[in-house]
């Protein structure tokens, strides 16, 4: 990696990895809690659509039977990295969730599937999950107006 890059990323990932809840200004904190809700409503909304079904059975059967983390709407559980796959799908399919149009980017899709899933494996605290989310969003959203 070129030095020029490190020292642009160095910062972002550093902040991404020492966040805590307890720094992130009130608004902020609202309006993730605000996005989680509607996140985990679009969730509900998608789980049971045809396409989340097929993703499901497969996320269910590649991952173990009782895994640490939960597949919502199906009463099971895999493995993180299953659960946030089917998770992720469901809250997409039906194109409520939220978007960043700067970005590109829808991120409650992409950042809150992979952060429940990990916070329930490793057994996080709700403000560690949220701290997560934040710093999801805004790694996300940098890297999407980056790129264009």
């Amino acid at each position: 990696m070129k030095q020029e890059t490190q020292a642009t990323i160095h910062p972002l990932a550093q902040f991404a990895a020492t966040l805590q809840w307890s720094d992130v200004p009130a608004p902020v904190q609202r309006r993730t809690e605000d996005l989680w809700v509607d996140w985990f409503g679009s969730v509900l909304a998608g789980c049971r659509a045809r396409p989340v079904a097929s993703i499901t059975r497969f996320a269910l059967s590649q991952g173990p039977a009782s895994g640490p983390a939960e597949v919502i709407g199906h009463g099971a559980a895999s493995s993180p990295m299953m659960a946030a796959l089917a998770n992720a799908a469901a809250s997409h399919v039906a194109e409520q969730d939220d978007v960043h149009n700067g970005s590109v980017f829808h991120p409650a899709a992409v950042v809150f599937p992979p952060a429940l899933a990990v916070a329930q494996s490793i057994g996080a605290s709700g403000a560690q999950l949220m701290a997560a989310c934040v710093a999801g969003y805004e790694v996300g959203i940098r890297v999407g107006e980056f790129l264009g």
